[in-house]
């Protein structure tokens, strides 16, 4: 419960645990005192991704109609400005990681999320996000040209849903392996905007709005210095999303 504290709120875990003691917020929590920052922070390595998601799937629904996949980039630090001003030394340090999600189109809650390093191709992520979601049902799954590929295709098939991705414009209409995504280009090339509304490919946006909310309330950066850690602070931001900012 304070790490959710700490991360909805943004401050350190000096402040959180100073904030525990002073505002009597461990007798609310039953503890017979406030625990100091270092026991806080040890929290984190008896979480798991694992355990989190299993949280985090209690907070979802089962069945979806509409479901989106898409990444984004989220900084692994916030420092730089001082370095620049005070030592007039340029940061040159640039460590990014890259957040897979795989989110509900209608309810906006996010069922899975996968970190990776930054030149992590989206198309693969695609095939680990759904073997880990066999537990939920989803009619169409959108993506953007990034999933256009046959595994994909195939992989969104072998789900159980409709491939609801744009193909590229000089896209072969032989299947190759891939029947559902010759389909798909022959419908695109027949009518672009009646596929759209048949897929109804213009709620894709939505999963774009989801990062730009997430990153407005928690912060565009991953506070954690630790690689564990930043995978369980990533899961404790997507519990957070799904309990404290959605259903609206």
């Amino acid at each position: 419960v304070l790490l959710l504290f700490k991360i909805l709120f943004g401050v350190s875990y000096r402040t959180i645990a100073s904030a525990t003691n002073d505002l009597k917020i461990y007798q609310a929590l039953d503890m017979k005192r406030a625990p100091c920052y270092k026991t806080i922070q040890n929290t984190m390595q008896y979480l798991n991704e694992g355990f989190l998601s299993k949280i985090n799937r209690l907070l979802v629904p089962s069945n979806i109609a509409l479901g989106g996949i898409d990444s984004t980039g989220m900084k692994t630090h916030q420092k730089g400005a001082w370095v620049v001003i005070r030592f007039r030394k340029s940061q040159r340090k640039r460590d990014f990681k890259k957040i897979h999600i795989f989110v509900d189109l209608v309810s906006k809650k996010i069922i899975y999320c996968v970190m990776m390093k930054v030149t992590a191709s989206d198309s693969k992520q695609l095939k680990k996000i759904l073997r880990r979601c066999k537990w939920i049902k989803v009619e169409i799954i959108l993506g953007d040209k990034g999933y256009d590929t046959r595994e994909c295709f195939n992989e969104i098939t072998g789900f159980g849903s409709i491939p609801g991705i744009k193909v590229r414009e000089n896209a072969s209409t032989k299947s190759r392996g891939s029947p559902s995504r010759r389909k798909a280009v022959l419908a695109q090339k027949k009518d672009m905007d009646k596929w759209k509304e048949k897929v109804q490919a213009t709620m894709r946006c939505v999963v774009e709005s989801i990062f730009s909310g997430t990153k407005r309330r928690f912060g565009e950066y991953l506070s954690s210095l630790r690689e564990n850690y930043r995978r369980v602070e990533m899961w404790l931001r997507t519990i957070l999303w799904n309990v404290l900012i959605y259903p609206r």
